[in-house]
């Protein structure tokens, strides 16, 4: 690859995160979070689409990503060593799955017991207890204070009650967040798909409709409402027709996922300009 490519594709990546950086910094998400999440991505990518032998040769890994073997060994035998309910499950997550599931915490009819925070007796049932069972090291009272911020918990008459068995966060929902990632998924991997493709008419459809010159505000208010109505109804549509081709249409092996993403975007003016175009426009210097 050219440098050229990789400067248009590093100017593409920027405009990209830039609505995803402020998600992540509204939400607490730090430079090093984000950083290892990208490390896993690099090396799960490298293993499985340029792993031509189907072995896991750390050495080949870090070449073709820039990382440090070390770093390489570090990813691996991280997701080696967790296990499948710490991937699948937050701590408060496997707590709250505890308090419902676990016969010790519940009563005849399957209903979470009421918990005081510290047991009375040596062998007695507290929240105390089940956090140190279902979330190893974190404090209790820390998993307390989440729990009932989320209003997964409530106190009552000097105990706990749990009175929600799922868990999520007070300001986005983690269905929210999933879909955050299935939608980026999807598009970025069409796009890649069809920088890709062998030949002209072999990608996937991918095409869009903007206006030359903007709109003003109230013009796009009159497009929202008006993509609103004639989105949903199209859409609708290809979900009839989806059904269709599953009444008519009895295939054979593996089903993939596919579908249609439609989204109606605003441009943020800010996001097209530079950190260097931002640094002059506040009187950055060097020294300062």
């Amino acid at each position: 690859m050219g440098q050229e490519v990789k400067d248009h594709l590093r100017r593409s990546l920027s405009l990209m995160l830039k609505p995803l950086i402020r998600l992540l910094i509204a939400q607490g998400v730090t430079h090093a979070e984000f950083a290892e999440t990208a490390k896993e991505v690099y090396v799960e990518t490298a293993l499985r689409h340029f792993e031509e032998d189907g072995r896991v040769n750390k050495s080949r890994v870090a070449i073709l990503t820039g990382l440090t073997r070390k770093e390489v060994k570090n990813v691996i035998d991280r997701h080696l060593e967790e296990g499948e309910s710490d991937r699948k499950y937050s701590r408060p997550e496997r707590v709250l799955s505890g308090w419902y599931s676990d016969p010790n915490y519940t009563g005849p009819y399957g209903i979470p017991l009421e918990l005081p925070y510290e047991a009375s007796e040596p062998d007695g049932l507290s929240f105390v207890g089940l956090v140190k069972q279902y979330s190893g090291d974190m404090a209790p009272r820390q998993m307390l204070n989440e729990l009932v911020q989320a209003g997964s918990v409530i106190e009552i008459d000097g105990g706990y009650k749990a009175v929600r068995r799922s868990f999520r966060h007070s300001a986005l929902s983690p269905a929210f967040i999933k879909r955050l990632g299935e939608v980026g998924y999807r598009v970025f991997s069409t796009a890649a798909k069809n920088i890709d493709k062998e030949a002209e008419g072999t990608g996937y459809f991918d095409r869009m409709v903007f206006a030359d010159d903007g709109c003003p505000n109230e013009v796009i208010e009159k497009f929202d409402a008006y993509i609103k109505a004639r989105g949903q109804e199209f859409l609708e549509e290809v979900d009839v027709w989806f059904s269709s081709q599953k009444r008519q249409t009895k295939g054979s092996g593996t089903n993939l996922d596919t579908g249609l993403y439609m989204v109606h975007y605003v441009e943020d003016p800010e996001d097209k300009s530079s950190l260097k175009d931002l640094l002059h426009e506040r009187g950055a210097t060097p020294d300062s």
